[in-house]
């Protein structure tokens, strides 16, 4: 419809009017059949609005119309008027069929509360006040190319004094158009933005590198805008500077919510909020900056929560969460990407239920790292992977008393979890923890590693359930007290551990059972089922500080018969050994030296005896010896060698008159006879003193305590 400045309609003469009185132009009463509104025209609008008719006066506060129809593109492209700015403008539940242009101009404020239109640019705009939105909607009959009522708003570079309202608005873009549905990109709000209530936004929201002192609060929106492809953006708000984030509760959003590289001044609020964008990622915080807590609880998320690199000034709280991330292939990719993140307070991942792998590699946690309660699925691969975390509290694995446990009352890893590397200051705790499933690289049972992690306080080991093919690694590690229960703390009796290195300083168990201990121990096996001496030595002297030495014998005993059978080079290395292992426990048993010496001594007696029978024991004359000697002390003196009783002097090996000693057979060319019965006893005299020394010198090892366990 044509404006002409000299024929005013009576609907506009009622608008210049109530405006020159300072009320509102209202036309809801009206409306014509079928809710038809009476018409303005966008010309006299702005005409009006520009003050170029002295006789159209705009009293303060500004043009308000409402239930009109507004007839034409109204246009303030580059308009501040006289006095800094135009004055303030609402058009409330108007329909507006053409495009209101606001770029580069300034007004007072701006609303368009209630009404409907089909696109809205303000492209550097200035507005003084609030801009309101709210409840705004595509205006029928104006569908895009795709049959589609669209409304696209544009406001790239605005600057706004007041709030951005658009509670319950609708916003929704063309199907095959990749125009942003709401773009405030590098816009400047000194209040809040409100997207919340019934918010709908089809096609992008747009806030990268917007500045909102204010809040960003979407409770209850619903943002659309997802693809096949994964690549479909939802909100994106990167490089943005928000004083605080409260996308919590009904709030929806398909597609990618983004929020790299952002500033949150406070909080940042996504609890039991929906994302979804399948196969790709849903949730993107990389290096995203919170000054508070960023609250997740309880979120639901089909897609990948990227927080790789973020820094969050307070708690973590995914306590709850629901997080699946499927590959193209029908498996399970990273579900939570969290490297190098930092958390200045506790990570909480309490009841969260994760489909995927939660990579924390090298992150920085300030307070505790929890995991009771959760259910973290990746079967075949690593469900949980922390190599090279920092915790600065204790990194627990346990529900709580009263603790959240939305899926029960254990904590469920299936495939792997690995914290090589990790450094704890307080303690790592393991109670009701399944571990089940395939695990990570080909194993056929569920893994969990410490390997070389470093832990200031007690490794806690309670309640763990676990398949005989499932591997605990603690190769390296490191804690200042082991308190665990050897019965249930450790799964499945059989299951390897691997215990090579591991190290710590006491036991904190009061009713612990040396042999319970030995068990445990023995389940040690590297990779390749490789033995290791270390895990029993480790024990051993901690058994030792404590003043348990006997127990700490027993330990080291077991660890050289162990070490025999899995370390000898050759049956002859196998067979000396087993012999000292046998005679002297390895120089670490008396008992069983004292018991191996007076065996010994009992069969040097029985050799005296039989010999003296035989004629084979004589005089230095050649008759038999008889009474001259003792046997017992006979045999201690052949079998002492630094002793002499005057024994070995009065009889010798040899062949009395009428002896029944062996003949033995005879050798050709030559005067020697094979097994002599006296040159067989002077052999069997000659080994039993070689063997006297033997038993001698590892009766002095042993009973100096040259190799017992000692307290320090």
């Amino acid at each position: 419809m044509a404006f002409d400045a000299n024929d005013l309609s009576p609907h506009e003469h009622f608008v210049v009017e109530r405006t020159r009185a300072g009320d509102i132009a209202d036309f809801t009463p009206m409306a014509g059949a079928g809710g038809t509104k009476p018409a303005v025209r966008a010309g006299f609008l702005r005409k009006l609005m520009l003050g170029l008719d002295e006789s159209w006066a705009v009293r303060t506060p500004g043009v308000r119309i409402e239930g009109a129809r507004i007839e034409g593109a109204l246009d303030l492209i580059d308009c501040a008027g006289a006095a800094g700015g135009l004055p303030a403008l609402a058009l409330n539940a108007c329909d507006i069929p053409e495009t209101v242009d606001l770029s580069h101009a300034r007004l007072a404020r701006l609303s368009l509360r209630g009404s409907k239109l089909m696109r809205l640019v303000a492209v550097e705009a200035e507005i003084g006040g609030e801009l309101d939105v709210c409840d705004v909607a595509p205006i029928t009959g104006q569908a895009g190319g795709d049959g589609r009522e669209t409304l696209t708003a544009n406001l790239r570079g605005l600057r706004v004094d007041g709030d951005v309202l658009a509670r319950g608005a609708k916003f929704a873009r063309a199907v095959e158009s990749d125009d942003d549905g709401l773009t405030l990109e590098n816009a400047e709000i000194a209040g809040n933005l409100v997207i919340d209530g019934a918010f709908e936004a089809f096609g992008c929201v747009r806030l990268s590198n917007a500045r909102i002192d204010g809040a960003l609060s979407g409770e209850g929106a619903q943002l659309l805008n997802r693809s096949d492809s994964a690549s479909g953006q939802a909100l994106n708000a990167d490089g943005a500077e928000i004083g605080a984030v409260i996308l919590r509760s009904r709030f929806r959003a398909e597609g990618e919510v983004r929020f790299a590289s952002a500033h949150i001044l406070r909080d940042m609020d996504l609890s039991a909020a929906q994302f979804r964008n399948d196969l790709g990622a849903a949730l993107v915080l990389s290096s995203i900056e919170v000054g508070g807590e960023l609250h997740a609880g309880a979120i639901k998320t089909s897609g990948q929560v990227m927080l790789q690199n973020a820094r969050i000034g307070r708690n973590l709280d995914l306590r709850g969460a629901e997080i699946t991330h499927r590959t193209a292939a029908n498996t399970y990719g990273r579900a939570i990407e969290a490297p190098s993140v930092g958390v200045g307070g506790a990570a909480l991942l309490q009841g969260a239920n994760v489909k995927g792998e939660v990579f924390l590699a090298d992150a920085r946690i300030d307070g505790y790292l929890a995991f009771g309660g959760g259910r973290f699925i990746n079967p075949g691969a690593w469900a949980i992977r922390a190599p090279n975390a920092r915790v600065g509290g204790n990194l627990s694995i346990k529900i709580d008393e009263n603790g959240y446990a939305p899926h029960g009352q254990k904590t469920v890893i299936e495939g792997g979890a690995k914290f090589d590397r990790a450094k704890i200051d307080g303690a790592f705790t393991w109670l009701n923890l399944e571990l089940r499933g395939a695990g990570p690289d080909g194993r056929k049972g569920a893994m969990l590693t410490l390997a070389d992690a470093k832990i200031d306080g007690p490794l806690q080991a309670r309640a763990l359930a676990m398949q005989q093919d499932a591997r605990i690694d603690l190769s390296g590690a490191s804690c200042t007290a082991l308190d665990d229960d050897l019965k249930s703390g450790w799964g499945v009796d059989g299951a390897a551990l691997d215990l090579d290195g591991l190290a710590y300083e006491r036991i904190e168990n009061a009713n612990e059972r040396w042999r319970d201990r030995l068990h445990w121990l023995k389940r040690s096996r590297g990779e390749g089922g490789r033995f290791s001496p270390q895990p029993f030595g480790r024990a051993a002297e901690v058994y030792a500080r404590s003043g348990r030495r006997d127990e700490a014998r027993r330990i080291l005993l077991a660890q050289q018969d162990l070490q025999t059978r899995h370390g000898a080079a050759g049956p002859l290395t196998w067979v000396l050994s087993s012999l000292f292992g046998l005679a002297a426990g390895y120089g670490l048993a008396p008992i069983r030296i004292v018991r191996a010496l007076v065996l010994f001594i009992a069969l040097g007696v029985a050799g005296v005896l039989t010999m003296n029978a035989q004629g084979a024991l004589v005089r230095p004359d050649g008759t038999p010896c008889n009474g001259a000697v003792e046997p017992a002390l006979y045999a201690i003196d052949v079998a002492l060698p630094v002793i002499d009783l005057g024994q070995e002097s009065r009889c010798a090996p040899g062949r009395a008159a009428h002896a029944q000693l062996s003949a033995g057979i005879e050798t050709p060319n030559s005067d020697w006879r094979l097994f002599e019965g006296a040159a067989v006893w002077k052999w069997a005299q000659a080994i039993y003193a070689i063997l006297g020394a033997i038993l001698s010198a590892l009766a002095v090892i042993t009973f100096s305590g040259v190799l017992k366990p000692r307290a320090d």
